[in-house]
């Protein structure tokens, strides 16, 4: 199936000039069909292509695309289907096409390979090979002529061609230095095993860093933001999308205001921006400007999963419905065009539409005022702008710009003075017009494979953000892709496959898809309470534990062992996700607090100390990894088993100083098989669950308990009262009397979601919740925990 109708690869397959079919005819990958009838004699990664250079000598030439990759379609257009080059490559060159989402252990290799000869990398990635795989030439994209000191890719065929014929001693021991060079980089030396041995004794080997690198990456992020308009970096800015939940709990545990506000600053400010789809939903790539108005327009499904995850946990943190509606807008849109009826959840929408990037979504002037009629467009133009998308000289231009908010829903609400909920649903209405009008244009191409590790995000995503936001349909979406990817991204012996379509399989899955498909089953068992989906997490992380794990220096390989590459790859660096060994690090902790099994204990102790001096030296390159250890290092048995956050519940009149008072939820979550007692609860040695705050200018006014359903009690001899699964306390806290004109600070975050100065003290509070966590055998200690809150 094709959702809405997109255009599949094999269509765009068939647009394209006709030739012969080559060995790319057989492939199941999107990327490699679109190349399957170049006159490029491309060949696949694989035993029929490596023999046959190392059988006629010759050189590899490796193209390492995706098949939404724009600059991948131009050099297709512009370089592999011109017969005369075509010609030239086919006489000296074994011609191998890689898909990098298919295989991420050759990208990150020849990737690895480009950057150190280049001192940078993009894709297309061009890689010349001696026939034993080493690389000596490498680049991205080329184009067909030569111009401005560039050769063009004829000029550049013809002076390898010739180094290989003349030069051959001096090609080969560049590349030997050239494969040398990368297995030192993708394969990171680390502190354990030989020599360190295994960890044990408790968290203390392992926390005696915590705060440090925590803090240390807090302070690196702090001098890469951009206060203004959000994000780290200047641009293009790509969207960090797990950087947030790190900062969302290292603001909950620490009384660190600037996490959460440059998490709500940039989330507010891309929700906003042209990389958000404001008519179709969904987030672009990256932007290409710093204002986040103008992407690079492809879809990836990664970005969808990690961003509404995001900004469902902003919506947690501070209860800006914002937040809520960009995270639905932005799961609604992977069900309505991504997710198949069977479950599957594909993988991307190219950037471009008859070969205009954009086209599909901008909008010129004219057009919304055929569309939307004079007073619509009037109205359409005090909260919308459209920004200019830049001209690549050669390449064609959309008609049209991009359309962005010109503010948050807050600030345009007091600019148009609407009240938030009336200004959402006009500006929902013009935009169902639009996006009733775009309906009419040509879809771009759907990237219609299922990858393992990218459904494993999506469901995570889509369970998480469903217990969050309380919709049950996010949870059953989660579900069906599942259940989809258990029944067919599985071998007949039950290990995982990297990827699946149209009924057939692709190769075997690597580390992170382990890792990622486990962190999906994981947060389905949050959101359910099923014991079912716990069982094969545990079952995929042993399997993963015994393909991937490195029993002399600990941690995981990315791949398992294979002849056909250069090096075995094992790092714990994020890229445009979070590595393979960050995310295990992840599952291994939510395994421990779920099972309380030594050995997931044993495993997170080795990698932390294996990894120590690597997080060290290099915090922000490793922010999913830091996020792991502070969890771990904050990690209490009471916090194995109730999970709290703590979020300011907004009025309605958006006025919440109007009587000083403040009003806080505490959402609770506790695991599948434990409860805790409601208040009131009767029986001897029971604790209730109560909350207290502790503050010299504030106090609780009011505290709103949920009511208890009955459960047995070996203690009590009798039902009591129980708390279980995701539950809520409502608190109203207010300023002492004496205390009314002394609070101190200003609010982390403003109306436009800008960072300003946050100055911890009077309007800080401690709030602790105290409970007791029982199961149906026996109640433990009570049990305490504790959360800085922000009342101004």
């Amino acid at each position: 199936m094709t959702a809405q109708g997109s255009p599949s690869q094999d269509a765009a397959a068939q647009d394209a000039p006709q030739h012969s079919a080559n060995h790319l005819a057989r492939a199941t990958s999107p990327y490699l069909l679109q190349h399957a009838h170049n006159p490029v004699d491309w060949y696949p990664w694989g035993d029929e292509a490596l023999a046959r250079a190392r059988v006629e000598d010759k050189p590899i030439f490796l193209s390492v695309g995706y098949s939404t990759c724009y600059w991948c379609h131009v050099m297709e257009r512009e370089v592999f289907e011109d017969p005369e080059i075509a010609a030239v490559m086919n006489a000296s060159f074994i011609n191998i096409k890689v898909d990098r989402e298919e295989r991420p252990d050759l990208d990150e290799i020849y990737m690895t390979a480009t950057q150190l000869m280049t001192g940078h990398g993009g894709w297309p990635n061009s890689v010349f090979l001696t026939p034993t795989l080493q690389p000596f030439f490498a680049g991205t994209y080329f184009g067909a002529r030569d111009q401005e000191g560039r050769p063009g890719f004829p000029t550049l065929l013809t002076n390898i061609a010739r180094a290989w014929q003349d030069r051959r001693t001096e090609v080969n021991a560049a590349a030997a230095r050239a494969a040398e060079a990368i297995a030192k980089v993708v394969h990171q030396p680390l502190a354990g095993g030989a020599g360190g041995g295994a960890v044990g004794g408790g968290a203390a080997s392992s926390t005696a860093f915590s705060p440090a690198l925590c803090e240390s990456a807090l302070a690196q992020l702090v001098q890469q933001f951009d206060p203004i308009e959000g994000g780290f970096g200047g641009p293009p800015k790509f969207p960090q999308d797990f950087y947030y939940e790190f900062l969302f709990d290292l603001a909950q545990r620490t009384q660190a205001p600037s996490a959460e506000a440059m998490a709500l600053t940039t989330l507010a400010k891309m929700a906003a921006g042209g990389i958000h789809d404001h008519v179709g939903g969904g987030f672009h790539r990256y932007a290409v400007d710093g204002q986040w108005r103008v992407p690079h327009f492809e879809k990836m499904l990664y970005n969808q999963a990690l961003l509404a995850r995001a900004y469902a946990r902003a919506y947690e943190a501070c209860g800006d419905e914002t937040f809520a509606d960009t995270a639905r807008d932005t799961l609604d849109w992977v069900l309505d065009h991504m997710q198949s009826a069977d479950g599957a959840i594909y993988s991307a929408l190219d950037a471009e539409t008859d070969a205009v990037e954009g086209a599909y979504y901008a909008f010129s002037r004219p057009q919304l005022q055929a569309i939307l009629g004079a007073d619509e467009l009037a109205f359409f133009e005090r909260a919308f702008r459209l920004a200019a998308i830049p001209i690549f000289p050669g390449h064609k231009h959309p008609e049209g710009e991009v359309i962005c908010m010109r503010g948050s829903l807050g600030e345009l609400s007091a600019r148009l003075s609407t009240p938030p909920r009336e200004l959402r649903a006009r500006l929902d209405a013009i935009l169902h017009t639009l996006r009733a009008a775009r309906a009419q244009r040509k879809l771009p191409r759907l990237d219609d494979k299922v990858i393992a590790s990218w459904n494993g995000m999506m469901i995570a995503s889509l369970a998480t953000s469903g217990r969050i936001l309380g919709e049950q349909r996010y949870i059953d979406a989660a579900a069906r892709a599942a259940r989809f990817v258990l029944a067919n991204l599985r071998s007949a012996e039950g290990e995982l496959v990297r990827t699946w379509r149209a009924g057939s399989s692709g190769p075997s899955a690597f580390l992170e898809d382990y890792a990622f498909v486990a962190s999906g089953l994981l947060a389905l068992y949050d959101a359910t309470g099923s014991s079912a989906w716990l069982t094969t997490a545990i079952e995929l992380m042993d399997r993963a534990d015994g393909r991937f794990w490195d029993t002399t220096e600990f941690g995981y390989f990315s791949t398992a062992p294979q002849a056909d590459l250069i090096a075995r790859a094992k790092s714990a660096q994020d890229g445009a996700i979070p590595s393979g060994n960050s995310a295990m690090l992840h599952d291994l902790i939510a395994l421990w607090r779920a099972t309380h099994d030594a050995k997931w204990r044993a495993r997170i102790e080795q990698m932390l100390r294996a990894f120590a001096p690597t997080l060290e030296a290099s915090p922000t390159s490793h922010i999913h990894m830091i996020h792991a250890l502070e969890k771990w290092s904050q990690t209490s048995p009471s916090e194995d088993i109730v999970s709290m956050t703590v979020r300011s519940v907004p009025r309605e009149d958006g006025d919440d100083d109007r009587d000083g008072t403040r009003s806080f939820e505490v959402a609770l979550n506790i695991a599948p098989g434990w409860h805790i007692n409601a208040n009131p609860c009767v029986g001897e040695g029971l604790v209730p669950t109560r909350v207290e705050l502790s503050s010299p200018s504030f106090e609780v006014q009011s505290i709103t308990y949920p009511s208890g359903a009955p459960l047995p009690s070996a203690i009590a001899g009798h039902p009591v009262a129980a708390l279980t699964g995701s539950v809520k306390i409502q608190v109203v806290i207010v300023a002492r009397a004496s205390a009314t004109s002394a609070v101190a600070g200003d609010r982390a975050r403003d109306a436009a979601g800008t960072v300003t100065q946050a100055v911890a003290g009077d309007s800080t509070a401690t709030l602790s919740l105290l409970f007791q966590p029982c199961d149906d055998r026996r109640c433990l200690a009570p049990a305490q925990l504790q959360r800085v809150i922000r009342i101004r």
